[in-house]
């Protein structure tokens, strides 16, 4: 056996074929030789190629290969690196019996029987800059997936242990920011790097209908296009308001309300009414810092819209055990304003059922009296940046992976008015740049608009959300 562990070391690729009973793809085996062979290896590319596969792989050669070996890994969100990566080793592991002989895997570590402190891969979120610090042996493999949304201050810790000449770094992950330790290794330090980039359409593991979809839907030339297929860097647009490297880093996390609270701190939902064409109407809730979308239809039937608003209150208390008011926020331009009406009147038919029920009609494009914003819409664009941006865990808003509404926020550009403020382009404007309607991201924006709830039993019969300053929350500007 020893002799044949000394050959898998310097061949990851039979090692793959013989012992875990995996076939790699030209690609996958290309990166595996590298990692065996290079310090440094750096691999962008589109979604579906099979990167977790590759890393996964990488990892368990490395550990059954090399006397005492510490392998960190590491992503941007708990859900890439535990429910992907994590996962994708438990399941390599199982296929093997060799490997599932001499490995113990657990969710917080992989390691040699008896050797739990000496020999072993554990995963570390990239939330804090020690995640990756302290990990000194001569064979040291860091393993960094969805690179492009690490911070630098991950990677320092990284460099200072690459110095021995057992360590290597294996980095992979889709090119969503134009900058950082993950975009410097494919530009001003390619000469340091083994580097790959993989396109999504040149992947037998891509289906030609996703690309076939993203296409007509967003076009080539689009970022989202570009990021998820092309696995190219977005180009770098100075007037889009947020950048797509925000955007997708939210929504790694997986959106949807499975790790809120119980009961949570507070519910809110959004409902975007479609007005006319092929306009959606999109209803979606914030579960603390947690976004989910509930139905999306076409059509402008107010009364269904409605009951869909309602029957989702309902069941999200149900489901939490809730009890505080519901934030009910309805964009109130065109045939928005009959589903105000008829949750009012739902209201008042029936107090007792619906106590939770706060309905507040939101204008979009409104004009208001703010420091830094022009109107209602350029300000909710303004929360949401900073919800994104938030580098505490516990406050940053995740999104779900929703390829429309990330198109649609990554999509929406922004100006500086006569007099000195944001303003955000509206949705007219973007239809006539031949963008779609911004449905999703209209949903988005109305869950996370601060609004105060009075806790009160009071009439709001009459109630209009012009966004005045005494209307919304202080936020901070």
């Amino acid at each position: 056996m020893n002799n044949a562990l000394l050959y898998y070391a310097d061949h990851p690729v039979d090692f793959v074929e013989d012992i875990i009973g995996a076939r790699p793809d030209k690609v996958q085996a290309d990166i595996l030789r590298s990692v065996a062979s290079c310090r440094l290896t750096s691999v962008r590319s589109g979604h579906g190629v099979g990167k977790s596969a590759v890393q996964a792989w990488a990892m368990l050669w490395f550990m059954a290969t090399r006397p005492f070996p510490k392998v960190p890994c590491t992503a941007p969100t708990r859900h890439q690196l535990y429910d992907i990566l994590w996962a994708e080793v438990s399941k390599w592991i199982r296929q093997s019996p060799l490997l599932a002989k001499e490995f113990v895997w657990t969710k917080e570590k992989l390691y040699l029987k008896g050797q739990a402190e000496e020999w072993f891969a554990v995963p570390r979120t990239a939330t804090t800059p020690d995640a990756l610090q302290g990990f000194h042996a001569q064979h040291v493999l860091y393993i960094i997936d969805e690179a492009s949304g690490v911070e630098d201050s991950i990677f320092e810790p990284v460099l200072g242990a690459l110095s021995t000449p057992g360590a290597r770094l294996l980095m992979c992950g889709n090119p969503t920011r134009t900058s950082g330790f993950f975009y410097d290794s494919h530009h001003k330090n390619r000469a340091l790097y083994s580097v790959f980039h993989v396109d999504s359409r040149d992947s037998q593991r891509v289906s030609r209908e996703y690309v076939d979809t993203l296409r007509k839907m967003y076009g080539e030339d689009s970022d989202l296009f570009r990021v998820r297929v092309a696995g190219e860097f977005p180009r770098q647009e100075d007037d889009v308001f947020i950048p797509l490297h925000l955007i997708e880093r939210s929504s790694a996390g997986g959106g949807g309300d499975g790790e809120a609270a119980q009961p949570p701190a507070q519910i809110h939902i959004g409902c975007d009414v479609a007005r006319f064409g092929g306009d959606r109407t999109v209803i979606g809730y914030k579960i603390d810092n947690r976004i989910c979308f509930y139905k999306k239809q076409q059509g402008q039937d107010t009364m269904r819209t409605a009951d869909n608003v309602v029957l989702l209150g309902e069941e999200l208390i149900a489901r939490h055990g809730y009890e505080g008011k519901i934030a009910v926020k309805v964009d109130d331009g065109g045939v928005g304003g009959g589903v105000v009406d008829r949750l009012r009147q739902m209201k008042r038919g029936d107090p007792g059922r619906f106590w939770w029920l706060e309905v507040f009609p939101v204008h979009f494009g409104t004009s208001i009296k703010h420091a830094h914003y022009a109107d209602s819409t350029s300000y909710m664009m303004g929360v949401l940046k900073r919800l994104l941006e938030s580098e505490n865990i516990q406050e940053r808003l995740f999104l779900p992976d929703d390829g429309a509404l990330i198109a649609q926020l990554a999509a929406r550009k922004y100006g500086i008015t006569d007099s000195s403020k944001i303003k955000v382009e509206s949705k007219n404007e973007m239809k006539k740049r031949g963008l779609p309607s911004p449905d999703e991201a209209d949903c988005v924006l109305l869950c996370v608009l601060p609004v105060k709830i009075k806790q009160e039993q009071k009439s709001i019969r009459n109630r209009d959300l012009r966004l005045r300053k005494d209307e919304y929350e202080d936020d901070g500007e």
